[in-house]
């Protein structure tokens, strides 16, 4: 088993060394084994290329730093969780190694539950790859979905100031998660304010996309409301730069179905119709947005609540 503070005190070339070590060994296992290396290899590649961030960055103006992380040597894109940190949370170079060198990760598998709704003292979580959700469960046993998270987005801000899990949060693919625990981070809150200010900022994130799903599931029209769905993830997920994009999208007609609170045969009738539109087609996993403009109108979709102002504090 990995151990965290082991790997803390590793150099990047160590820990890619044991990461490529345990692929090969991974290569002569089957099962459980042959799972258990090639999910601590993964690890060690997310702790190098953290390593590699944390040297240069350390060693630079904050004003350089952002640019530190060389794509060509990294074995992971820390970049949608850099950028999270920097920009929507507002958090200087300083404070974001103060709050990286707490955490721990995990690697989950698709369909994980990560937090259970009615949980206390819950760590702060921050999503490093692939893709999540927030549910609520109902009397019946029926969930409502309330939330996606994509790569960079804190899964849980709100609910770890209040300090009790509201929802329940689990996996819609594999995922990297960074845990933060709060009995290591509530230390680190009172020498570092800057860093309450940007779960402030965070939660105020989510709360505007939250308005948002409001507005749109209580008044809109089914096409509409898919629409805009697809758009919103699009445009977090950075693939909407181009008339015409390809990207997965993990999300399955009954998931979307649970968000838009609609049955998986309306799902595909609506799909149908986007299709038939020539605005998108989504097929094994993958979304081609075909044109962007007219999937915008067809949603009314504007995607100035999903700004934050670079480093703005606030």
């Amino acid at each position: 088993m990995l151990h965290r503070l082991t790997l803390q005190s590793r150099s990047y070339g160590e820990l890619r060394q044991l990461a490529s070590e345990r692929r090969t060994l991974a290569t002569s296992k089957d099962g459980y084994l042959r799972g258990l290396l090639l999910n601590e290899a993964a690890l060690l590649d997310f702790y190098a290329t953290l390593r590699a961030w944390m040297d240069r960055t350390s060693a630079l103006p904050p004003e350089a730093a952002a640019a530190a992380l060389s794509p060509q040597s990294s074995a992971f894109d820390l970049a949608p969780m850099l950028a999270t940190l920097s920009r929507r949370m507002g958090l200087s170079v300083v404070d974001q190694q103060a709050l990286l060198s707490i955490a721990q990760l995990r690697n989950l598998a698709k369909g994980e539950l990560i937090v259970e709704e009615g949980s206390e003292s819950v760590p702060l979580l921050l999503l490093c790859s692939g893709v999540a959700c927030a549910t609520r469960t109902l009397e019946d046993g029926g969930q409502q979905i309330v939330s996606v998270c994509l790569p960079g987005d804190p899964l849980n801000p709100g609910d770890f100031v209040l300090g009790r899990a509201g929802i329940s949060i689990s996996t819609f693919s594999p995922a990297l998660v960074l845990s933060i625990p709060a009995a290591e981070l509530h230390p680190l809150l009172e020498l570092r304010p800057e860093i309450v200010r940007g779960l402030w900022r965070a939660t105020a994130w989510r709360a505007s996309v939250q308005k948002e799903w409001l507005i749109w599931l209580g008044r809109k029209p089914a096409e509409a409301r898919l629409a805009h769905l697809l758009c919103e993830i699009a445009c977090r997920s950075g693939s909407s730069r181009r008339e015409s994009d390809d990207f997965e999208f993990p999300l399955t007609q009954r998931e979307l179905g649970d968000i838009l609170g609609l049955s998986t045969v309306h799902v595909n009738r609506v799909l149908q119709q986007l299709r038939s539109s020539k605005l998108v087609d989504l097929s094994r996993g993958r979304l081609i947005i075909r044109d962007r403009a007219g999937l915008y109108q067809a949603a009314e979709f504007d995607p100035a609540y999903l700004a934050m102002p670079d480093g703005a504090r606030g």
